[in-house]
């Protein structure tokens, strides 16, 4: 009987020995520990990918679960109206800049020359005004009045033959009507000589005169204009439709880039989700595809309130998933949250204060693409010096 209480009491000593052991052991791998434990899912960042212009869908290469690097072509619209567009704006900056190329090279010299043929007849003009009549042009007018003269006597004589003979009708009445017609014609042009004599004797009228005046005048103005070349203003004027031209051109050029949608970070991604199809038409920031970021996963975990203090920013972080036990991914505690998340979410007393954990991320190296979304893993923080 006593050897068995002996043997008890051994027992129990050595159960308090290694009870006190595990809680020195315990307190020793908390506070002086080199490792704190947590377990968590893969997470990585996704991006939506959108045009900045409304346009259809003509083309989508990519599909779910396809890796795209950086500059690969992800969509493109229809780009028929917006080449049209690029075309007819750059016809406009080409027409834009050779009227500011002439406003700035000046008048040509045909110009110049065309522009005094034109004072130099003017001028011609009104010195003949001013002269008034040449005696060529008097004797002209005397003698094309003393023909018409001639003729109209010449033809009263035949009417009045032709009008004894009808009377005693020798001649028909058509013969009667035709040799009056020819004498009344006579004495027409008779008298349109007659004032065509008069005004060359008068000369040119005061109106006649002025207006030539004013024609010289306007002759000599746009000579002097095309001799001095474009003014400033002209040539301003054409600079800023260049550059409204230009600016115009630009905008253009800008839509049709951005019809074309490329991958445009520098990280490798894998197409989550596509969102539209070909032949749709998108209006601007209508996602089209979802591509993730999986070369750059994180561990998101939580630590408890009593590692709060032994977790810091940088620590290196031994990561292992359940689907692949014999591998150790290497990663960094990234991320701490600064505030504690409640399990309740009210906390009244101590005891559930110590129920307290906060947030962490744990960048973590992928190389050759293994870890995915929501994959469990364990990651071990080296705290420890």
């Amino acid at each position: 009987m006593n050897a068995r209480r002996g043997i008890l009491v051994v027992l129990v000593l050595l159960a308090a020995a290694g009870a006190v052991a595990y809680q020195f052991d315990r307190a020793r791998s908390r506070n002086h520990g080199d490792v704190v434990k947590v377990s968590g899912n893969i997470e990585f960042v996704d991006v939506e990918v959108s045009f900045k212009i409304p346009g259809r869908v003509e083309e989508r290469p990519v599909d779910e679960g396809q890796m795209v690097q950086p500059g690969q072509l992800l969509a493109k619209l229809d780009t028929r109206d917006l080449q049209a567009e690029v075309d007819l704006r750059r016809a406009e900056l080409h027409g834009a800049e050779a009227a500011l190329a002439e406003r700035k090279n000046g008048s040509r010299p045909e110009e110049i020359a065309g522009a005094l043929a034109a004072k130099e007849k003017a001028r011609a003009v009104l010195a003949e005004l001013e002269h008034g009549s040449r005696p060529q042009e008097i004797a002209a007018a005397q003698a094309a009045m003393t023909s018409a003269q001639v003729e109209a006597d010449r033809l009263k004589r035949d009417f009045a033959r032709a009008e004894g003979l009808y009377q005693t009708r020798t001649i028909s009445r058509e013969e009667y009507d035709r040799q009056t017609a020819a004498r009344d014609v006579a004495v027409a042009r008779l008298a349109e000589a007659n004032e065509r004599l008069a005004l060359v004797k008068e000369g040119p009228r005061r109106e006649q005169i002025d207006a030539a005046k004013a024609v010289l005048a306007q002759a000599e103005a746009q000579y002097d204009l095309v001799k001095r070349g474009p003014r400033q203003e002209l040539i301003d004027q054409a600079a800023a439709r260049v550059a409204q031209a230009k600016a115009g051109l630009d905008l253009a050029e800008a839509r049709l880039d951005y019809a074309t949608l490329s991958w445009h970070l520098p990280w490798t991604g894998v197409v989550m989700s596509k969102n539209v199809e070909k032949k749709e038409y998108v209006s601007p920031g209508t996602p089209i595809i979802t591509v993730g970021d999986i070369t750059h996963v994180w561990l998101r975990a939580y630590i408890i309130a009593e590692d709060h203090g032994r977790v810091k920013y940088g620590q290196k972080v031994h990561v292992t998933t359940d689907a692949y036990p014999d591998k150790v991914y290497e990663g960094v505690v990234s991320f701490i949250a600064p505030e504690a998340e409640f399990t309740p979410k009210s906390v009244q007393t101590s005891k559930e204060r110590t129920k307290l954990v906060y947030r962490i991320k744990v960048n973590i190296d992928n190389p050759d693409k293994e870890l995915k979304r929501g994959m469990p893993a364990d990651g071990e923080i080296l705290v420890g010096g």
